[in-house]
């Protein structure tokens, strides 16, 4: 279970300090693709691997159904942490997540997300702004 805010800085070749705490969870080689509002999700081999028996699951008449597989098969990579803890973050997710000098790296039980820190700190201020109204739906 991945449980957490962290914040680290995104060096200059765009790798992150993956938090001590999730790296013994997330093993040696995991899955990076794009997450809901601009972030990156992170999910161990086997939670990828229910996310992908998910999605083939889902008919493939539907369009919308076709749209979502490829996009998350397409923008999907396979990491890994180098000696020091750190993994890389390709341009197009870079990108994606509009990641600029720090960010935020959180646990959300099952995977990880990876936001901008600005991102991240107007994303909770608006959810924190509106939690009595979010939480009566």
């Amino acid at each position: 279970m991945f449980l957490g805010e962290f914040i680290h800085k995104v060096d200059s070749k765009n790798r992150i300090m993956m938090p001590s705490d999730f790296r013994d969870d997330l093993g040696d080689e995991f899955y990076i693709t794009k997450g809901p509002e601009n972030s990156l999700v992170i999910y161990t081999i086997e939670e990828f691997q229910n996310r992908a028996k998910k999605y083939e699951e889902l008919s493939y008449q539907n369009k919308n159904n076709r749209a979502m597989k490829r996009l998350f098969f397409s923008s999907t990579i396979k990491a890994y942490l180098d000696k020091q803890g750190r993994v890389l973050i390709n341009k197009q997710l870079r990108e994606y997540a509009k990641l600029k000098d720090e960010a935020m790296i959180i646990g959300n039980n099952t995977n990880i997300e990876i936001w901008d820190l600005d991102n991240w700190n107007q994303y909770i201020e608006d959810v924190e702004g509106n939690l009595s109204e979010i939480m009566d739906q």
